[in-house]
């Protein structure tokens, strides 16, 4: 995917500076400035070659033969030995001991197989930059990172003219029942393939525990296509563009309409540095996972010995 240009991040006013341009260039209403409107979600992963996929639909290579570097052999990560229904389904088994909820909430034991980490089609996104960059930090130190940015009106009204002929104009009003649709077909016929849906759908969860308000959480599911969201829009047409502030003036047209999709790179260098300044603005372990699990990788992750930063401190 060719984007016209991609800052590097050093540090974190870097990062919040470019944020801030593309909120001046991409606002969600010329008219109108709304202060309680979320334009822009965001997703930080820790390694830049990951990609925007779901991960039961993720695929890893492995060597075809232990002996022979070379030779490497795609594999599904989670669906060589069973279906995303058998995953899904064991799932609800294994967890309805510990959840009370009817085996009739489809959509709301999906949300719960994604929140506490079983492989579904649901990919998280974030309301919160400063969440997506420590995402991006907090681990692969020596990786390059990424935080991918969506301008989520103009997504959704890309994604919206796909359910013109799928559910009524009183429905379409309300993701979820779209979502409640995909995951019913998963679990009664074993796969959905309606061709109307092939857009992610992009949808607020309701908040099940702490944590997913802490980290302000958004979700897409994936309809009928299982390549990556990146790949899916590959046009230049899509792809929101960084100009410097001594470039142009604040403008509004078919661009800022349209265009959806942007990414920064964070350096691996400087991960580290980031994770310390992001911790003195209250973003850590802590805070984004409350209760003692959280507390307990805060202060492992504070004092752990990192050999590059203690070279600058010497």
């Amino acid at each position: 995917m060719q984007i016209e240009k991609e800052p590097e991040i050093f540090c974190l006013s870097d990062y919040l500076e470019v944020i801030e341009r593309l909120k001046e260039d991409y606002p969600s209403d010329p008219m109108i400035n709304n202060p309680t409107e979320t334009v822009f979600l965001y997703r930080g992963m820790a390694d830049k070659s990951y990609k925007l996929i779901p991960s039961v639909f993720r695929e890893q290579e492995d060597k075809f033969d232990p002996e022979d570097s070379e030779r490497t052999v795609k594999n599904k990560t989670y669906c060589t030995w069973a279906s995303e229904k058998k995953i899904l389904q064991s799932f609800i088994q294994e967890a309805s001991c510990y959840v009370s909820l009817p085996s009739s909430q489809l959509l709301q034991w999906a949300e719960y197989a994604q929140h506490y980490g079983a492989p579904t089609r649901f990919l998280d996104w974030t309301g919160n930059p400063l969440v997506a960059l420590y995402f991006a930090c907090k681990d692969k130190h020596d990786c390059n990172a990424v935080v991918w940015i969506l301008h989520a009106p103009n997504y959704e009204k890309l994604s919206a003219l796909q359910f013109l002929n799928y559910v009524s104009a009183l429905d379409r009003k309300d993701p979820k029942i779209l979502v409640a649709d995909i995951i019913s077909d998963i679990l009664k016929n074993g796969e959905f393939q309606n061709c109307d849906i092939q857009y992610p759908i992009l949808y607020t969860p309701y908040y099940v525990d702490a944590r997913m308000s802490a980290q302000n959480s958004r979700f897409m599911v994936w309809g009928s296509r299982r390549e990556s969201f990146e790949d899916m829009f590959t046009n230049q047409e899509y792809q929101m563009s960084y100009i410097e502030k001594s470039q142009v003036g604040k403008c509004y047209g078919v661009k800022q309409e349209k265009e959806f999709l942007y990414r920064l790179f964070v350096s691996s260098d400087c991960k580290q540095d980031i994770l310390r300044e992001l911790d003195t603005v209250g973003i850590n372990e802590k805070t984004l996972f409350p209760g003692l699990d959280g507390i307990g990788r805060y202060i492992e992750k504070k004092y752990r010995l990192d050999y590059r930063e203690m070279v600058e401190c010497l």
